[in-house]
């Protein structure tokens, strides 16, 4: 870009904001970055650090704490826990008689349960168990064996890839079946799906597992072009074939393209000069050329042009919070994928009543 190249510096925070804090300190103070992108929990600690030094932070968090954020330095690429919590709420009334809601009590599972609740409650549904879990125990038998005794169709659900493997096997030894269990898009983690799958195995896995997730087009050019490249890495990344419908790997992707045509834009790497451009390049407006690729996007711009950049994960337009809202899917497992794969679209207008 502008005859400099990107390099990418991991940093991790290791889920803890004490740790978050001397990573993002440590971050700022040796790599001189350009951008960062994060995924983690721990933004609202780590956020502050990145701005204050005037970097352009893209994140995928849907912690609500960012829903109504006026920070200029920060773009959330995905959609709000909030409005997952909606997603939640909004399929499993319309679906199921006799939803339960099994979440742990970290901060990434808990800020799409109120708005969960909110919504089974303006449908007009009741949760037949609300439970809580403390993450990481070697036993939930108690708390199974109560949400037995409910007798529900579905769980929704979100819990880490240790808790959903111990809950999740001891239901089916006591109970013999599972209901559908309703997961976030946790449950579309590589990680997550290794340990349930092994834990449950494949048929009961394939059968009952379900999630509500961010939306991806799976087809366009942007996104064809982005699954031509993840493709070539071959042994650069473990299985990159996960990774096609992946929300959050292809929002990073997005997020080093828009910086890109943004510096390319403003003629500068310098974050303070190409961050107002930002929501320019990815904005609709009259006359603006749709663009699929930074090299699209590139020689447009050389020839004049006003751009807007459509991702890989679709239109990218920012509203005055710096979010990019999302529609969202019901996604079922595919066995040959070994990937949550969507059935149904959830589009986000049907989300606020």
């Amino acid at each position: 870009v502008l005859g400099k190249k990107f390099a990418c510096k991991p940093f991790d925070t290791k889920g803890d904001p004490a740790d978050a804090t001397a990573a993002a300190n440590q971050m700022m103070a040796s790599a001189n970055p350009v951008m960062v992108i994060g995924a983690s929990d721990d933004a609202v600690t780590t956020a502050p650090i990145v701005t204050a030094a005037h970097v352009p932070n893209f994140a995928t968090i849907g912690d609500p704490h960012f829903d109504h954020q006026t920070n200029p330095y920060f773009y959330r690429i995905t959609p709000s826990d909030a409005l997952q919590g909606l997603a939640l709420g909004y399929w499993a009334a319309h679906h199921y008689s006799r939803a339960a809601a099994v979440f742990t009590s970290d901060l990434g599972a808990q800020t799409s349960v109120p708005p969960l609740r909110s919504e089974m409650t303006r449908l007009s549904h009741k949760l037949v168990v609300d439970m809580t879990l403390a993450p990481g125990q070697s036993s939930y038998r108690t708390e199974v064996a109560k949400v037995i005794a409910a007798h529900p169709d579905a769980i929704v659900s979100e819990m880490d890839p240790q808790s959903s493997t111990t809950f999740l096997s001891e239901y089916l030894q006591l109970a013999g079946h599972l209901p559908v269990i309703l997961g976030t898009q946790r449950t579309s983690n590589s990680d997550w799906i290794q340990a349930v799958y092994g834990g449950i195995g494949k048929t009961d896995f394939t059968k009952y597992i379900k999630s509500i997730t961010p939306y991806v087009p799976p087809s366009g050019a942007s996104h064809a072009l982005y699954a031509h490249w993840l493709m070539t890495l071959g042994s650069k990344v473990h299985d990159p074939a996960q990774y096609v419908e992946h929300p959050y790997a292809i929002a990073d992707y997005d997020a080093v393209n828009i910086t890109a045509l943004a510096m390319v834009e403003a003629h500068s790497t310098d974050p303070a000069g190409y961050n107002k451009l930002i929501t320019k390049v990815t904005a609709p407006a009259p006359g603006a050329v749709q663009v699929h690729s930074y090299a699209a996007g590139l020689q447009a711009l050389k020839a004049g042009k006003h751009i807007q950049y459509v991702g890989a994960g679709g239109t990218l337009a920012f509203n005055k919070y710096h979010s990019a809202e999302r529609s969202f899917s019901y996604d079922s497992f595919d066995p040959a994928a070994k990937s949550m794969t969507p059935v149904t679209v959830i589009p986000g207008s049907v989300l606020n009543g």
